[in-house]
Order: structure tokens, then C-alpha cells, then sequence
């Protein structure tokens, strides 16, 4: 792996950390800061709820796109078996990326319009994915092959890790969302801490999944997956564009971040989480996994 560990592990440590204040801050006023900016018509919370998770589960597709394009292992076995990988795990992270953007393209303001937002959707992850496909291919022969599989699987256990862990989290809280709060009278406010596992497995307590966001988390992971993308082309470290990838990415996870709070979708304490769990896991794909893949190869 040929990106600075001391600046990632620095980078998380530092995200973790704002983000256990404002887990903290989030305990004593959750209500009265997502009160405030919660707004269901808001454009902005709307475009970046459906938009969000497209662009962090793209790097999925690249990475399974570019293990099932590279070039041919002395094992045949093995090299079949990776190849199956790389295409299962593209065309999963593409179909995910399907169904959240159609599960959450919500115009309220344009209901009637609502089948063309989604048939758009699908149609722009499709054009995104394609040129992945196309530019995966071409510049495979480009980056650096003795790095390619390790950090093609760490990108892909990243996002993999987060995502069952933030499922956890959710149906283990069972906590109500602002939107659910507003909709249902009868559901009321609990705290982060305040945990009712399996309850969204209820009908009644169905959209009951606020806590940890798992667009937050997602978000979160270009801090890792953004750097770890570009030491694919680059054969020698260079902590300049380490360090860009590393405010591009915890720029990124601010803004759906919010957009996620001004959607009503999640409460100021569950966008925090959630970016302290995925920056949590990061730290243990970046210094963990390495060591586990040279022990395997």
C-alpha cells in the first residue's frame, strides 16, 4: 500500500474525534439542532439524500471492475476465482446504487413526476457505471499491478464492513426518524442511547432506523477509499494528493451529512455516529488489512 499511514491514520483520528463531540453535543441537543434545520421540502436535502451514496459506492464498482480487468495470475484457480469476485462485486455495489437512488428520490414537490426522477436516476448511475466499466479497462495496464489486488479488496472491505455494521446499528437502536416523528404522533423521541432492538422489524416501527446513517457512513469512506484510488496510478508516495483526497472526502461526508439532517431523514447525534463508525472501520482496513493480505499472499 502506498499511501502515508501516519497522515490517514492522523486524518481519522482528527474526523473521529469532531465527530465524538458532536455525538456528544448531539446527546443534549438533538432535538433543538435538527428542529432547526430540518426542512422535507428542501431541495438541497433532496438531491444530496438520492445523490449521496452514488458516488461512494462507484468506487466499489471501480474497484470490482478493475480486479476482474487485471492481468492474468500464474494460478488459473485463483485467477478464475478473483475475476468472479471483481464481477460479482461490481455488478452488487451497481445494483445497490439502483436501489438507493430509486428508494430515495423524493420530490415532494413534484409527485407527479416522480417515475421520470427515478427512470433519470437509474439512467445517470448507468452512464456513471458504464464509464467506470470503460475506464477501468483502459488504464488498467497503467497502475501498478503489485498493489492492484491489496488495495482494490481494502476499498471493497471498507464499504462492505461499514455497511453491515451501520444494519446493526439500525435494527439494534430501532430508533425514529424526525420524518417518522412528524408523520406518527404516537412514536416518540428517543435518544441515541435509549436502544429497542429489533423493533424495526415491527410494522408500525418500520422507517424506525435512524440510528447510525448509513449515508453519513457510506460518505464518509472516500476519506480512505479517494486515496487509496489514487496510489493505483502512482508509484511513489505523494502526501500532497493524499492529504487533497483526504479534504475532498471529509468535505463530501459534511455535506450529506447535513443534507441527510435537512431531509429529516436523521437526527444531528445519527449522522455523527455514523461517521465515527465508518472513520472507525477505516482505521482498521488501513492498518489491519495489509498485514492480513501479506500473510495471505
Amino acid at each position: 500500500m502506498k499511501i502515508n499511514k501516519k497522515i490517514q491514520n492522523l486524518s481519522l483520528v482528527i474526523v473521529g474525534g469532531i465527530s465524538l463531540i458532536g455525538l456528544i453535543v448531539g446527546t443534549f441537543l438533538d432535538q433543538k439542532i435538527t428542529g432547526k434545520m430540518g426542512d422535507n421540502s428542501n431541495l438541497f436535502g433532496i438531491l444530496l439524500t438520492a445523490l449521496g451514496p452514488i458516488l461512494a459506492l462507484a468506487f466499489g464498482v471501480f474497484a470490482g471492475c478493475t480486479i476482474f480487468f487485471m492481468p492474468k495470475r500464474p494460478n488459473k484457480t485463483w485467477d478464475i476465482i478473483f475475476r468472479v469476485f471483481g464481477a460479482v462485486a461490481a455488478i452488487g455495489f451497481a445494483l445497490f446504487q439502483i436501489k438507493e437512488g430509486i428508494k430515495y428520490v423524493e420530490f415532494p414537490r413534484m409527485v407527479e413526476k416522480e417515475s421520470t426522477w427515478k427512470v433519470l436516476i437509474i439512467v445517470l448511475i448507468c452512464l456513471i457505471d458504464l464509464a467506470i466499466l470503460l475506464f477501468s479497462r483502459i488504464w488498467i495496464k497503467k497502475m501498478d499491478e503489485k498493489v492492484l489486488l491489496p488495495v482494490c479488496l481494502m476499498i471493497i472491505s471498507t464499504i462492505v464492513i461499514y455497511a453491515l455494521a451501520t444494519e446493526f446499528f439500525k435494527y439494534m437502536a430501532s430508533r425514529p426518524r424526525p420524518r417518522v416523528i412528524d408523520q406518527n404522533p404516537l412514536i416518540e423521541f428517543k435518544n441515541w442511547y435509549q436502544w429497542q432492538p429489533f423493533h424495526a422489524f415491527k410494522k408500525e416501527f418500520k422507517d424506525c432506523k435512524s440510528f447510525v446513517s448509513g449515508h453519513s457512513a457510506n460518505a464518509a469512506t472516500l476519506i480512505t477509499v479517494l486515496p487509496l484510488c489514487a496510489s493505483l496510478s502512482r508509484k511513489e508516495k505523494d502526501n500532497m494528493i493524499q492529504i487533497c483526497c483526504i479534504v475532498i472526502g471529509a468535505l463530501f461526508a459534511f455535506v450529506v451529512a447535513l443534507s441527510r439532517i435537512v431531509a429529516r431523514a436523521h437526527w444531528f447525534s445519527d449522522v455523527t455516529a455514523g461517521i465515527l463508525v465508518s472513520v472507525g472501520i477505516q482505521f482498521l482496513v488501513v492498518n489491519v488489512a495489509p498485514k492480513i493480505i501479506k500473510k495471505f499472499k
